[in-house]
């Protein structure tokens, strides 16, 4: 379905209840931020904290985040921040079923994209890496280029995406030998993605 503006599309998308994942929690999460952003930062789904709040990335994790992207530029005028399912899973343990996945990624994000039209997406964490670039492996792939589509991949043009690790996962490694070295290439992958989208401070 095409929307005429943003608020027809979130007005929709918050009513939506169409998978088990709607109808358990009965509340869908808006993304926030600008609605045309130069960059959209997409995660995995809302916790406990989200659904409270009812915006994306409040908790511990979200924090993280939010204060890396802050100190890199990024702020409600130029960025907007999602997720692959909108919706709190049952248990906050992300849908098996990847046909409700990709159902909601279709019928949501991909259509988010459609009408923002983000000039770069920070990917946070593997599971927003597989279902917008059917790619696996997040500590191998993090910090490299990719494009939103095969198309985009072969012509060079297009949106182009970055993925890093999800701020939950540089929190649990925190304290362990490599935890520092994790911390610092989540802060450059997002200092890199504030660079190139020109917002950088």
């Amino acid at each position: 379905m095409a929307y005429k503006d943003y608020a027809e599309f979130n007005a929709a998308k918050e009513a939506c209840r169409d998978c088990y994942v709607g109808k358990t929690y009965n509340k869908v999460i808006p993304s926030d931020g600008c609605k045309n952003p130069k960059v959209l930062i997409i995660g995995e789904a809302p916790g406990n904290l989200e659904v409270e709040q009812g915006k994306p990335f409040v908790g511990r994790a979200g924090k993280l985040l939010r204060v890396t992207l802050s100190k890199h530029g990024f702020n409600e005028t130029n960025s907007l921040i999602s997720n692959v399912l909108p919706c709190r899973p049952e248990g906050n343990k992300f849908p098996k079923e990847e046909d409700i996945v990709e159902a909601c990624v279709n019928k949501w994000l991909m259509q988010e994209i459609e009408l923002v039209k983000p000039k770069y997406i920070l990917l946070v964490g593997s599971t927003s890496l597989y279902y917008l670039l059917k790619i696996r492996g997040i500590t191998v792939n993090r910090g490299k280029w990719f494009y939103l589509s095969k198309e985009q991949q072969e012509t060079g043009e297009g949106v182009q995406c970055m993925p890093t690790y999800h701020p939950s996962y540089v929190l649990r490694k925190m304290y362990m030998t490599e935890g520092k070295q994790i911390l610092e290439h989540f802060e450059n992958d997002i200092k890199e993605v504030a660079i190139k989208a020109g917002i950088y401070k």
